[in-house]
């Protein structure tokens, strides 16, 4: 079954994706120079739904809706909750400080001055999910509030059958309910009941994501699992996961020399060459990877790859799409790297694209842009939020399953 948005969902779809530009442009090992974003996203949003690299951990998915519920339940107005929102979630930043946590928690260093409160990190996360009903943004939330409160006043009044049209809840009501003092002191650490409960909202609402396969083969991620496709699955993938981890493979892998190649046309820029050898010996570790694998990039079913990025309505612009062909084909036609790292036409296509995706704004060819260039700028290969935040949210959601699966196998053996 092919997925896609509504407009709702699109709109706070774009929303999500501006946040996490802002969110990684300092970070130089993630930013997306050569504007395969748009791509890349959709590898993510198919194998890990619901999730977003702004996201940390999986209780998150839990503690906006008991900030938000007990709003609801203080039937707090409309105008107030921007607010009261930002307090209770303050509220719950100290109590997971008080609680020994520190990776992870939104707004550690920040306080009650982070620009993203958790709410608005995880509200498409949450509506993806089915957690959260209501069907707009955060903002539409909170200004519909006042409404919402008068239709559940007129179903409680009203005589049953006179008001099945209406709007009885915001939120899934199988919601488990938060500890009584979760916003003195908190953890990261699921209970069960929690537990149980987002693994079924993700088999249910995704049941054929590699996400939901992972949760329900109750299969952690290993700190050496450095991406999706070097896990070795105890449960047999799918047909269709076997093949979208092929495409977001051999995507991610191919592609990963067009951004080492920008690197080190920008270190041969900067003054004084330090990070030269340095690409030139990523490129070299880049190829040799591609050589160990050239006979299954050779046979790789790139019609069917945009195929699958049509049905899932992904917006990729010619011109990407133009330098993505004209880079596998340049690098699959290549006898050795110098043929694609010191090849003009290479060199070319690479500065090309990055003036087309930053116009005015491009590095290659502008020494001053260089100045501040720290020695990797997208360098890194693309994972698809597999070090963040899937790790963490899977092995979050499986930690208490496990144990239970464990005591239960140590049960049986005594």
């Amino acid at each position: 079954m092919v997925s896609s948005f509504t407009w709702l969902d699109y709109s706070e779809h774009e929303r999500r994706q501006a946040m996490e530009v802002i969110d990684l442009f300092g970070e130089d090992e993630t930013r997306d120079e050569l504007g395969l974003g748009t791509i890349r996203d959709a590898f993510a949003d198919l194998l890990f739904p619901g999730t977003s690299t702004i996201q940390t951990r999986a209780r998150y998915f839990l503690f906006v809706p008991w900030v938000y519920l007990g709003l609801e339940q203080r039937k707090t107005a409309s105008q107030l909750l921007a607010e009261r929102t930002r307090q209770v979630q303050g509220r719950l930043r100290d109590a997971l400080i008080k609680g020994g946590e520190e990776n992870g928690v939104i707004g550690f260093r920040a306080g009650l001055n982070v620009q993203r409160l958790p709410s608005s990190v995880y509200w498409f996360g949450l509506r993806n999910w089915g957690v959260l009903r209501f069907a707009g943004t955060e903002d539409d939330y909170r200004r519909n509030l006042d409404p919402f409160y008068d239709r559940v006043h007129g179903v409680a009044v009203a005589d049953a059958g006179e008001s099945a049209d209406a709007v009885i809840s915001n939120w899934d009501p199988h919601i488990p309910d938060p500890p009584t003092d979760w916003l003195t002191k908190a953890s990261f650490e699921l209970t069960l009941e929690e537990s149980e409960y987002l693994y079924q909202r993700v088999a249910t609402r995704a049941p054929n994501s590699l996400l939901a396969h992972l949760l329900l083969s109750r299969q952690a991620v290993a700190d050496d699992e450095e991406f999706p496709w070097d896990v070795e699955y105890q449960m047999p993938l799918s047909r269709e996961l076997v093949d979208q981890l092929a495409h977001a493979r051999n995507l991610s892998e191919v592609m990963h020399g067009a951004a080492l190649l920008y690197n080190l046309l920008l270190a041969e820029q900067k003054s004084g060459g330090a990070f030269v050898e340095t690409y030139r010996e990523r490129l070299q570790q880049w190829w040799d990877r591609l050589s160990a694998r050239r006979t299954e990039l050779l046979a790789w079913d790139r019609a069917a790859f945009w195929r699958l990025m049509r049905e899932r309505g992904t917006r990729v612009r010619g011109v990407t799409r133009q330098f993505v062909d004209q880079w596998l084909n340049l690098t699959f036609a290549a006898p050795s790297l110098s043929a694609v790292s010191d090849a003009p036409i290479a060199r070319r296509l690479v500065t090309d694209q990055e003036r087309s995706v930053k116009p005015g704004r491009a590095r290659i060819g502008n020494e001053r842009a260089t100045e501040n260039w720290e020695g990797a700028s997208g360098s890194a290969q693309l994972n698809y939020r597999w070090n963040r935040p899937v790790r963490a949210v899977v092995n979050d959601i499986l930690g208490p399953l496990t144990a239970r699966q464990e005591r239960k196998a140590a049960g049986a053996r005594a």
